[in-house]
């Protein structure tokens, strides 16, 4: 999805969720695990952790230009807001990426090595 296109938020949301379902990220509660920053946003040092979070309604993963995620998950491109993300299965057989890349296209990336096993 290119950065300047007018339906990013809901075409993040789309396209996240449909992975998520397709390759299995949810368990039944749909619960998985999100990777946090805890540190101070002015701390050099990062401090990342796994949270078991829970996908709920009204979550909205694609945001919007003030988006409710917090700022650790936020990435801005002029003023255009965009997520920025990693999460991962309770059983840790698959990863995603939700990024802004360097030609201002976003994307979702699905890392799933047990699907290349026999």
């Amino acid at each position: 999805m290119d950065i300047d296109d007018p339906d990013l938020p809901a075409k993040v949301r789309a396209g996240w969720h449909g992975m998520a379902v397709e390759y299995g990220l949810l368990d039944d509660d749909r619960e998985f695990l999100l990777w946090v920053d805890y540190s101070d946003p002015e701390d050099v040092d990062r401090e990342w952790e796994w949270a078991r979070v829970r996908l709920l309604d009204e979550w909205d993963l694609g945001g919007g230009d003030d988006g409710p995620l917090p700022r650790w998950m936020r990435f801005y491109m002029g003023r255009r807001f965009v997520p920025e993300f990693t999460v991962m299965s309770l059983d840790g057989r698959l990863l995603m990426n939700t990024t802004l890349w360097g030609n201002g296209m976003v994307s979702t990336i699905v890392i799933c090595p047990s699907r290349l096993l026999p």
